[in-house]
């Protein structure tokens, strides 16, 4: 039914390649959805914007430091003004536009933060500017449209394609017809433990988020895979702990021992938080 509250709050996870700080993706119903910014280090949840409409986190970027993230959004008609479809540049966790593009359907795989500005920034599709386009000399990013292939914001992060992963068919031009296998070694010099990740299918519902659900695994020293099933995002935190949400739609930190994920801290979300408006810092870069 539609607007009917889920059983539990769906996550997804983008994570700064360059800072402790990672961005949560909370849906809470459909089409309702809200942002909250990670401290890694300290274990802080910082609540952030709610959006009435559709997100693709999965064609979301989050700066490497953590401060800024580009996303791709649809939301009814409202202002006359502002386009039904459009990407957007924001202060996480919230989503003011500081920068926006028209976007003419849903096709677009998104942009992401390919390097530190040096200068004039390089942005991609500076002339379809639909908002900020006075502004975007002050983007201390270069951005660049995410290419089409399967975990993108997993790879950014890391991860990489494992040897069994199957292979890329050059004609499938939207990496969709296979289930590519990636993988991320255990921080730590000589560790043979892998963390391993698959997309699953459209037909996929507890936990997905944008019709997707990811499928984890951990290879232990002995070789064996074991599956993480209560797990829907995950990532190394360091050599001894793991970072991630899961089935019920918590955010959890577990350490590693002797093989297995023991949670030392999670954190629970709101059935729906209340709205509030942007902070200043939130309405330029």
């Amino acid at each position: 039914m539609a607007g009917e509250t889920l059983s539990f709050p769906r996550v997804y996870l983008l994570r700064a390649s360059e800072a402790p700080r990672a961005l949560a993706f909370i849906t809470h119903r459909q089409k309702c959805w809200s942002l909250h910014l990670w401290d890694l280090d300290a274990h802080h949840v910082e609540p952030g914007a709610m959006f009435f409409g559709t997100l693709y986190p999965r064609r979301c970027a989050l700066s490497p430091d953590g401060r800024y993230l580009l996303y791709f959004a649809m939301k009814a008609p409202g202002d006359p003004d502002w386009p039904h479809q459009f990407s957007g540049l924001s202060r996480a966790p919230w989503l003011t536009c500081l920068l926006a593009w028209r976007e003419a359907g849903t096709w677009t795989r998104g942009m992401f933060f390919s390097s530190r500005a040096s200068g004039r920034p390089e942005i991609h599709a500076r002339q379809d500017l639909h908002h900020g386009a006075d502004v975007a000399d002050l983007c201390p990013w270069n951005i660049e449209r995410i290419d089409a292939m399967q975990l993108a914001a997993e790879r950014r992060i890391g991860f990489v394609e494992a040897e069994d992963s199957p292979p890329r068919d050059p004609r499938d031009i939207w990496d969709q017809h296979r289930q590519a296998v990636l993988q991320k070694r255990r921080p730590v010099g000589g560790a043979r433990e892998v963390l391993r990740v698959v997309q699953g299918g459209f037909d996929q519902d507890e936990g997905r988020v944008g019709r997707y659900r990811n499928h984890y695994g951990l290879v232990g020293n002995d070789g064996r895979e074991i599956p993480l099933s209560n797990h829907v995002w995950l990532d190394w935190l360091d050599r001894d702990h793991l970072y991630g949400a899961t089935l019920d739609g918590r955010l959890v930190v577990c350490a590693l021992r002797r093989g297995e994920l023991v949670e030392t801290w999670s954190h629970e979300f709101e059935r729906m938080p209340r709205r509030k408006p942007a902070p200043p810092f939130a309405r330029h870069f």
